[in-house]
């Protein structure tokens, strides 16, 4: 194993906590893109409105919950 030393663990968890804001808006909104353009010819989209709320409030309250927790964490100088 790799010696890893505090500022390369504070460096990665900076790091990932941007990525993954980053990485699960896009591919949210991508994927919300695609369930539009699929399910609006055909009208169901109307049947699947409680589940398509209910995965965008999970997909982009958890990015925002990281950008939460790293801005808390930039605050205090943990990383």
């Amino acid at each position: 194993m790799l010696p890893i030393n505090k500022k390369d663990l504070r460096k990665a968890l900076n790091f990932g906590l941007l990525f993954y804001a980053i990485f699960g808006a896009v591919s949210g909104t991508l994927i919300f893109g695609a369930v539009l353009l699929v399910d609006s010819p055909a009208n169901e989209l109307q049947s699947e409105i409680g589940t398509l709320s209910i995965v965008a409030v999970f997909v982009y309250g958890s990015c925002t919950i990281a950008l939460i927790i790293r801005a808390i964490l930039k605050k205090r100088g943990w990383i």
